[in-house]
């Protein structure tokens, strides 16, 4: 059983203070003085109060493992009296060799008086030569929405869901982010979504295939995601305040809250998610309760239960058979409280050592930071160079390393992050990491968002929304699951009874949506790989997916946009269109894309309405004798009228919708020509996969 590492002190830590209340008009105070060399983490960002996180040298750690901490003690504290001191990771990471390998034994948190500043602890701490690196546990913040706008849609009949997308649930016909053909507004553009609807011919999702969600709790009694949501059947099963699994953490049903409930001391260990501590009961205004429930919004977007006649349909949600990917809710923000370091890094540990592939992370720090040094280490202070890395960076590695890999797909677990909602020309980190991605936003009319950051650091792109700044005309934005209340007494599908979050549908926008379409992607394309008998590495697949997008650069004409920041009264901002050109990422997520490069399809794009001549030396010798074949499902999605033809080494085919589907190449070798009853030919054939949009290169193009 994992419980702490050691307890190397009784007291718990005196007024540690893990919630922060965000300020209006002061947000992360910048660090205003210099430290020493062995000062790691960020320069900028709030310190919380009372607290210091230390990394010891190996030495160190081997003497405190063999009972030396009194005189380890009596030299590390000789200049500062703690209250306590504790492993910063609250319960022993599952894989120690890993932990290790990251320096993750080696972090440890010092307790103090909150009257005592941080920095003057830092200084005399510095001195003393056990002590390899000094990170302020600083507080983190959420790349947030800010605010759920209302959805008042009445349930679509079942025809106009089918017309849009395959499911019942009757809320999906608003969601352009997943199907767009071009209805939702004047200036929508069709084909301006995720790719999602082809791709669920091939999958739907896959229970194997768990997405730890770090952002607010997600609530998980709402009716389209209490059947997505991971389980812990011991927990569920067993005792309150017992560990019945015994993996260090208490009551974790679906997830655990890493905020209210952080262990320090021995016998406090973890916390839990449970009904008591959700949002949205008896009455209360959960927009100041849960930051208008942004992570059970994001979690909608990858996993809503599709085909349960209920809500929204979701890009990784099944098929209404309980099919789909599981939710696990590791809460590290509650409504208007930041997170901090040691808070994060202990999820990444619990969601790695708990089964998750998929880390999907709508938070970063929002200053502008240039260099990945910087961010790891510091930078410079004066003439020395600052060594060491950072607590959770030591656990986002932890979580990544192949050796902790949870699917038999996946070499390794992946992490998305969004890309930041300041129009910065670069992205927040951590998602600007070379190991994870890093999503930007673009509407229904494929452009930016006018809120997106862009640049260096940014990956990929995925549909963010965008409100257009006139009240009541929200459906720019994202539709998905909420908890969140009107000031005003609710809306319908909200009541003041517990558990009255559980008809709440709400849109939002940012690159906090962008990101959850990005994971859910990746998400089909693991199912889709276990389906099929393939593995990747996170590199390989992370490869497949930046190389399997739609150019989104060529709906940019320049020029200047008007743009309407949420909350604001009459409003707009003109925003310099050119500067996004090129700084997008590598273009738009597309899921039939991604599920065509794991299978090894090539795919050709052609643009819709109109006959194209497809030059088939790329895939096969075009001097052979094929036939054609496309399958219904295909012709259907491309809205195929006439069989396609080869003709003089070309492939002559005319999609009059926008879709995608395959088309069979089928030929034979090996047949004596002379004799009928002499020796057999054998059959063979090459896929194609055609894919039809809006746009396309002249001579449709091989992607």
């Amino acid at each position: 059983m994992k419980r702490l590492f050691y307890v190397l002190a009784a007291l718990a830590v005196a007024g540690t203070g893990c919630n922060k209340s965000i300020q209006e008009d002061n947000l992360l105070t910048p660090l205003q003085q210099s430290l020493d060399a062995k000062l790691v983490g960020e320069n900028n960002g709030e310190i919380v109060p009372g607290t210091l996180l230390v990394r010891l040298d190996a030495a160190s750690v081997s003497q405190l493992e063999n009972g030396g901490y009194p005189a380890l003690a009596s030299e590390l504290f000789a200049d500062v009296t703690p209250a306590s001191f504790s492993p910063a990771i609250p319960v022993a990471p599952g894989n120690k060799a890993v932990a290790e390998k990251y320096g993750l034994d080696q972090w440890f948190i010092i307790g103090f008086d909150e009257s005592i500043s941080p920095e003057s602890v830092a200084l005399k701490i510095a001195q003393k030569p056990m002590v390899r690196s000094i990170q302020y546990n600083r507080y983190i913040q959420p790349v947030r929405a800010e605010k759920a706008y209302p959805f008042e849609g009445m349930p679509a009949t079942k025809a106009d869901s089918e017309s849009l997308l395959p499911f019942d649930d009757p809320y999906n016909s608003a969601q352009w982010n997943l199907v767009n053909d071009g209805s939702a507004a004047a200036d929508a553009v069709a084909g301006a979504d995720v790719g999602v609807k082809d791709a669920w011919r091939l999958t739907a999702g896959d229970p194997s295939v768990i997405v730890a969600v770090f952002d607010c709790g997600v609530e998980f009694r709402h009716e389209d995601l209490k059947d997505a949501m991971w389980r812990n059947e011991a927990e569920i099963s067993g005792q309150a305040d017992v560990d019945d699994d015994g993996n260090g953490f208490i009551d974790d049903k679906y997830g655990f809250n890493f905020v209210n409930c952080f262990a320090i001391d021995s016998d406090y260990v973890a916390g839990l998610l449970d009904e008591e501590d959700m949002p949205a009961v008896d009455g209360q205004d959960v927009t100041s309760k849960n930051g208008v429930g942004h992570g059970t919004h994001v979690a909608g977007i990858i996993g809503a239960t599709n085909g349960n006649g209920r809500g929204i349909s979701s890009i990784a949600g099944g098929t209404g058979n309980g099919d789909g990917v599981r939710l696990m809710s590791c809460q590290i923000f509650d409504g208007s409280s930041y997170t901090t370091d040691a808070q994060s890094a202990a999820a990444f540990i619990y969601a790695a050592d708990n089964g998750a592939c998929i880390a999907q992370c709508s938070y970063g720090n929002y200053n502008v930071i240039t260099d990945d040094n910087t961010y790891l280490n510091g930078g410079m202070v004066g003439d020395v160079e600052i060594k060491g890395s950072p607590l959770e960076n030591a656990a986002l590695r932890y979580f990544l390393d192949p050796a902790n890999s949870n699917h038999e797909s996946l070499e390794g677990n992946i992490a998305v992050f969004a890309a930041g909602n300041h129009s910065n020309p670069y992205s927040i980190y951590p998602g600007a990491l070379p190991y994870v991605l890093s999503v930007t936003a673009f509407g229904y009319d494929w452009l930016p968002g006018g809120y997106t950051n862009y640049g260096p650091g940014c990956n990929i792109a995925a549909p963010g929304g965008e409100w257009k700044g006139i009240k009541g005309e929200y459906d720019g934005m994202i539709l998905s699951t909420g908890v969140q209340a009107s000031v005003n007494g609710g809306y319908p599908g909200y009541v003041t009874d517990k558990g009255s979050t559980s008809k709440n549908y709400v849109y939002m926008q940012g690159t906090s949506m962008a990101c959850p379409h990005v994971s859910g992607v990746i998400a089909l394309g693991i199912s889709y790989a276990k389906k099929i008998g393939k593995k990747f590495t996170r590199e390989e697949l992370s490869s497949l997916l930046l190389t399997s997008v739609n150019d989104i650069d060529q709906f940019n004409k320049g020029g200047s946009k008007d743009f309407n920041p949420p909350f604001s009264t009459n409003q707009t901002v003109s925003i310099d269109m050119d500067r996004y050109k090129g700084k997008m990422g590598t273009g738009a997520v597309d899921a039939w894309k991604f599920l065509m490069a794991i299978e090894g399809t090539p795919s050709v794009l052609v643009k819709a309405g109109e006959k194209v001549r497809i030059d088939l030396s790329e895939y096969c010798n075009p001097a052979g004798q094929y036939t054609v074949s496309v399958d219904e499902s295909g012709k259907a999605s491309l809205g195929i009228e006439t069989d396609p033809v080869i003709k003089d080494g070309f492939l002559e085919i005319e999609c009059t919708k926008i879709g995608a589907g395959k088309v069979v190449l089928s030929s034979s070798v090996g047949k004596d020509p002379e004799r009928e009853d002499g020796i057999g030919c054998m059959a063979y054939s090459r896929e194609i996969s055609i894919v039809a949009r809006a746009f396309a290169a002249e001579n449709g193009g091989w992607l």
